[in-house]
């Protein structure tokens, strides 16, 4: 294959877009409940892409055509190292050669960051897109999170069980102080605030935002609840932003109520809440690692991107 290798610049941002809205095409085709904002409004995706234009990113082109392009993201410590995201929307190519396209922008922007001490290279992709997939696992990556959306469809199979809706969130304080000791278990390993004060700031934000706190008690103590609003701007489900879709917050069940169907009929609840104010879907990010909970997302949802991590080795000398 003839082609060159170019930094990326702003010369290049109209026909990366057009690279990513196609990739987008094909992932809402398979997924017909993602929204069309990204293909209605192209000039957001150039405009987030704009101010990431001076980040280090590498453009393919045959000819005079642009056939692929990576840029990098965002930069932050993660699990102890210097991680760089490269979002979904930061990478596109024709489907001629995509596994090597992809080799060829990774060692390249790879070698640009181990230079720079990054080691930990998280990647987001879109799940149906195999190819991909595929070149990224024969490159080293492996999942660690993943977006999926679902309808207001009936969740099958609910217990008759009581939930509350509750309107004091401190009630849900001592609970979910456990559900973050749960992440730095096996097989999880992501470390969680559990100071009491981060804890209340979280729950008081969400009640702030006007996110609904569904909850199951047993002896008047919560057993299991579930935080359901409208989806963040500026964090997780970029692509879902400002697209009217509601957001699974967080959701947690203690064990001993696991496994009674106490989760689907929260998740039930959340539904209901989510078509009742005119949200056009819901959308849940979640740990793949996670499993108790990862595993019950998955019978309920259906993904639309994948994030996918590599470690490099930290001691050798670039």
């Amino acid at each position: 294959m003839k082609y060159k290798m170019v930094p990326f610049t702003q010369n290049y941002l109209e026909p990366a877009v057009n690279l990513f809205i196609n990739s987008y095409r094909d992932e809402q085709e398979k997924n017909p409940l993602l929204p069309s904002r990204a293909i209605n409004e192209p000039e957001w995706i150039l405009n987030t892409l704009k101010s990431l234009v001076t980040n280090p990113g590498v453009v393919i082109c045959k000819g005079n055509q642009v056939i692929a392009y990576m840029v990098t993201g965002f930069l932050f410590p993660f699990k102890g190292q210097n991680a760089v995201l490269v979002p979904e929307y930061c990478h596109g190519s024709v489907l001629t050669d995509r596994k090597e396209l992809y080799q060829r922008m990774y060692m390249y922007l790879a070698d640009e960051w181990a230079k720079n001490r990054r080691h930990l290279h998280i990647v987001g992709h879109f799940a149906h897109d195999f190819i991909l997939q595929e070149t990224l696992y024969q490159l080293g990556f492996g999942a660690i999170l993943v977006e999926q959306v679902r309808d207001f469809s009936a969740v099958n199979k609910i217990n008759e069980v009581k939930i509350t809706e509750e309107k004091d969130f401190k009630k849900l304080i001592d609970i979910d102080i456990e559900h973050s000791r749960y992440y730095p278990n096996a097989p999880i390993f992501i470390w969680k605030d559990t100071e009491r004060k981060a804890v209340i700031s979280g729950l008081e934000s969400h009640s702030n935002n006007g996110d609904a706190f569904f909850v199951y008690y047993e002896q008047n103590k919560p057993c299991a609840y579930i935080i359901v609003g409208t989806s963040t701007i500026g964090a997780e489900g970029f692509l879902l932003q400002k697209t009217n879709t509601a957001q699974i917050k967080a959701a947690y069940a203690q064990p001993h109520v696991q496994g009674k169907g106490i989760g689907k009929a929260l998740l039930q609840r959340a539904v209901q809440w989510s078509q009742e104010h005119g949200y056009e879907r819901l959308f849940v990010e979640h740990e793949t690692s996670n499993y108790y909970g990862g595993n019950f997302w998955c019978k309920h949802f259906n993904p639309y991107v994948y994030f996918s991590l590599r470690y490099i080795d930290n001691t050798i000398d670039y």
